[in-house]
């Protein structure tokens, strides 16, 4: 698929064009389809097709990602099943098969993401009762990083399987290379943290640490 990609060439963007795109995505992205379904109907009064009001945006609408997190608790199982103790990432504490509760690091509320990389084990009570929608502050996320970087390599970087699938997420939403290391995966989940920070104005959740 990439070869055949490649043959149609490439596009480049500068890379502050690109920033601001991601940036202000949600103010441009309603204007670009609203301009285009006006182009699109234009064309079919041109050529003797009428096109309605709504047609086009009809055909333009976004089908929302699905929060699955059904392979993470299937991984997590399998991981109890094989004797590893899992611990929640915000918390520390000690999981079981009836505690344990899958969490998007990145609430899926402000940035809807089922990669691997957002995917971690949490209690219920942390990602439900603690947690909840909120994005952990840039000291969370910091005491959190042995127990994320563990649970990336044991649930996914050490699989022959997801381990690609998680790399070719990680490279594909983070700013990170591939053939990266956790610690750079790590540092790129830091980066985009803070910019749904500053970009969206997300509420932050301080963790269970916090003075």
């Amino acid at each position: 698929m990439t070869e055949f990609l490649d043959a149609f060439g490439t596009l480049s963007v500068p890379g502050h064009v690109w920033r601001a795109f991601q940036r202000f995505g949600a103010w441009v992205e309603p204007v670009l389809l609203s301009e285009w379904a006006q182009l699109v109907r234009g064309y079919g009064e041109r050529m003797g097709r009428p096109i309605s009001f709504g047609e086009v945006e009809a055909a333009l609408v976004w089908l929302d990602p699905v929060r699955e997190t059904v392979l993470a608790r299937g991984v997590a199982q399998r991981l109890f099943e094989r004797g590893e103790a899992l611990e929640c990432v915000w918390t520390g504490a000690r999981l079981s098969v009836g505690t344990l509760d899958i969490d998007h690091c990145l609430p899926w509320s402000a940035w809807p993401c089922g990669d691997l990389w957002n995917l971690l084990p949490a209690s219920r009570h942390a990602n439900q009762r603690l947690k909840k929608d909120r994005l952990p502050s840039a000291s969370a996320l910091s005491a959190a990083r042995e127990r994320i970087l563990r649970w990336w390599d044991l649930a996914w970087r050490s699989d022959s399987a997801l381990g690609p699938r998680f790399d070719r997420e990680a490279t594909a939403a983070l700013p990170v290379s591939a053939g990266a290391s956790s610690d750079e995966i790590f540092a790129a989940l830091e980066w985009r943290r803070l910019r749904l920070r500053q970009d969206q104005q997300v509420e932050e959740w301080a963790g269970v640490y916090a003075s």
